[in-house]
């Protein structure tokens, strides 16, 4: 294992040098971000919406928002008043293409709490000459990216999480939580990885219902107010399975089932049960979904009341969708088999995303976004992917990168272009384009 990650960092970096030579024209150079800045100490919901891959790491401030970029190694700021954007590095003549860099970060999460931007990191360390397995921790930055120093272990034993499953933990008022080998654990910021409580996994068993190998198990990790959720995709005694939520009270420390996917009985045109949901949000104890071509959902986490808010399929019937707590956001974007493009919307090639359609909470319609403008502009643009929502701005990917087959050989031109679009205007702004 350690040869092979060696190699993946070797090649990882003689391609990004070649890649990112263009960093200190568009985009680099001096990192010209506020010394001090606010964010918020609970879990910033809307930040974790999106599904795009290998592109879904965010965190914002009063003033800015941190992303991570496409290649999923480097981290830039983008200031929110401009959209001017900066690779998070002001190194004199960095060229941002190894791990020497200050915006080299190779993360499953970022936050920005008190101050302090914090990441995880699962790499091995360069310690004289050698790597050494460190297992996932987390660090911490001052906001220019400067000053990195590990703050807190996420593995009991480095090496030792056999899930397999991609370790993304969330921070929510001043707690880290996060899963290791199939179990759910909590931590202070900060504390001693020996400290960390169990929440949630041992009382697992094989009945036939639950999965009786925690290492199966994965988890989507969530917070608002004084509860901690998290998804998992259990397996039902029919043989299908179903996404479960639970939910953690930080004040009684008890864990309690309080939703799954519901059934075609409930929500309509589902001939079997066990359908994913494809996205969805808490907010003040009410679960919004969306469950593509088959509209917006929410239900009443206490009640158990399920509700349609939007007939979306009669606008698209395919698609993907971001939530705020202020908007519901839908862009028409559907699943294909080509090979022709290389996007990174899913695990699934899409194609299509010219128009966001833009819902109120309580499921109003309000207003119909184009994105074809862009279509025109960039000759091979195939697809367009959904975000996150900040404000009245949406921001996306428009992805036209392309892959050609040579001799067998895949051979990819990324061409991914971050945009936004402001929901009251319609204004189209290009912030940076990863080509």
């Amino acid at each position: 294992m350690k040869t092979t990650k060696k190699l993946l960092a070797a090649l990882l970096a003689a391609l990004l040098t070649l890649s990112l030579a263009a960093c200190n024209k568009d985009g680099g150079g001096k990192a010209d971000i506020p010394a001090n800045q606010t964010g918020s100490a609970d879990f910033q919901k809307n930040m974790h919406q999106s599904t795009i891959r290998d592109f879904r790491y965010f965190c914002e401030t009063e003033d800015g928002i941190y992303a991570q970029d496409t290649y999923g190694v480097w981290v830039y700021y983008i200031e929110k008043s401009t959209k001017k954007i900066t690779i998070l590095c002001a190194k004199p003549e960095c060229e941002h293409s190894d791990n020497t860099c200050n915006a080299y970060f190779v993360t499953q999460s970022i936050w920005f709490y008190d101050g302090v931007l914090y990441f995880n990191n699962s790499d091995y360390v360069e310690e004289n000459g050698t790597y050494v397995n460190r297992g996932n921790r987390i660090y911490s930055v001052k906001p220019d990216g400067t000053e990195r120093r590990a703050v807190q272990d996420l593995e009991f034993t480095p090496g030792g999480n056999t899930s397999g499953k991609t370790v993304r933990p969330i921070f929510h008022r001043g707690v880290t939580y996060f899963p290791y080998s199939g179990v759910l654990y909590a931590l202070p910021l900060g504390g001693d990885i020996k400290e960390a409580v169990k929440i949630w996994g041992d009382e697992i068993v094989d009945d036939g219902t639950h999965f009786g190998n925690l290492n199966e198990l994965g988890y989507t990790l969530w917070a608002d107010g004084d509860m901690v959720y998290f998804m998992v995709n259990l397996p039902q005694s029919n043989g299908t399975y179903k996404d479960t939520l639970f939910a953690y009270d930080t004040n009684t420390k008890e864990v309690t089932q309080i939703w799954q996917t519901p059934d075609g009985e409930t929500v309509g045109r589902w001939e079997t049960t066990g359908v994913s949901v494809s996205q969805w949000y808490i907010l003040d104890g009410t679960i919004y979904f969306y469950l593509s071509g088959n509209d917006f959902w929410k239900t009443d986490l206490t009640t158990g009341e399920t509700v349609k808010l939007a007939a979306t399929h009669e606008k698209t019937t395919y698609g993907s969708a971001i939530f705020s707590d202020d908007y519901l956001c839908l862009i028409n974007d559907e699943p294909e088999n080509s090979n022709s493009i290389e996007t990174y919307g899913s695990a699934l090639d899409h194609t299509g995303g010219d128009t966001i359609y833009v819902y109120g909470l309580d499921g109003t319609f309000i207003k119909e976004l184009s994105l074809k403008s862009l279509y025109d502009k960039f000759e091979d643009l195939k697809h367009c992917a959904l975000a996150f929502c900040s404000g009245d701005d949406i921001y996306f990917i428009a992805d036209a990168s392309t892959k050609n087959w040579t001799g067998g050989t895949a051979q990819t031109h990324w061409n991914q272009i971050l945009c936004c679009i402001n929901i009251e205007s319609g204004e189209i702004t290009q912030i940076y384009n990863w080509n």
